[in-house]
């Protein structure tokens, strides 16, 4: 699932000269000089017109960044959106420990959240676009997610094998400790390795892929709240609920109705 990536230490990203490398997409050649331009006196930006050009940088030898902010977010509607949907995806599968951040509708902010769900996704910057917004959440996100280096090839290997196992048990993980015999480690050892290869904590790992599940029901069945808990993983209406109101913020019966018009029975 994730490729190694050639990282910045940390010693050398908090000395003095040192600048996080921002790639910023969209397909606004306005909107992206105006953000571009935000970014350039603590940054060096990288502009790409499209999600296309985008992966095409990431996968250059050279193509190694802190962090992507991503324009085109601003609407569902817009044309590209689906793309720089996938593009936030593919950065994940590929290198999560790069951070992303997003500047997005405030009208749909849980639709994309929903959408971004098991990602490196940091922030969501409302529109419209505040010059020292976006600067300020490029520094917030680069110091609290500072890139570490990947683990070596046959613990990437394992973990892979952990996430493909998980992606088909969703609704019924094995407890940590199980995990980390399945993936021939310690306990301490497979919780740390875990962490730096996907980004997240196992928890919250399980927990959005369960809710990736959850709203990719609400959107597609007409299954009552109670059956896409336990379909999901959830032990129950109550859990589902506080997990989808955390992550989301609002809850499932209110996203439901507001993105799909149904109503439900509970």
């Amino acid at each position: 699932m994730f490729n190694d990536v050639s990282t910045i230490d940390e010693s050398t990203q908090m000395s003095a000269g040192w600048r996080p490398r921002v790639l910023v997409v969209d397909d606004d050649k306005r909107m992206r000089d105006s953000v571009a331009s935000a970014l350039s006196s603590s940054s060096d930006v990288v502009e790409a017109a499209t999600a296309e050009m985008a992966l095409a940088m990431l996968q250059t030898p050279g193509g190694v960044f802190d962090l992507v902010f991503v324009c085109c977010l601003r609407s569902r509607q817009a044309p590209h959106y689906a793309a720089a949907i996938d593009l936030v995806r593919e950065i994940f599968r590929r290198s999560p420990a790069v951070s992303v951040i997003l500047l997005g509708d405030p009208e749909e902010a849980e639709r994309l959240v929903a959408d971004v769900l098991l990602s490196s996704v940091r922030e969501i910057i409302r529109t419209p676009f505040v010059a020292t917004a976006a600067a300020d959440a490029v520094d917030r996100v680069v110091r609290a997610h500072r890139v570490q280096r990947p683990s070596t090839p046959q613990n990437v290997a394992a973990i892979r094998r952990i996430l493909d196992f998980l992606d088909e048990h969703v609704s019924d993980v094995p407890a940590l400790s199980e995990l980390a015999v399945m993936a021939t480690m310690s306990r301490s050892h497979f919780s740390r390795t875990f962490h730096l290869v996907v980004g997240m904590p196992l928890r919250d790992y399980v927990r959005d892929l369960r809710l990736r599940r959850a709203h990719r029901l609400l959107v597609t069945s007409k299954l009552s709240l109670t059956n896409i808990a336990v379909e999901s993983g959830f032990y129950d209406l109550p859990h589902f609920d506080k997990a989808f109101r955390h992550r989301l913020g609002i809850s499932p019966h209110e996203f439901r109705l507001r993105y799909t018009g149904l109503t439900d029975v509970r």
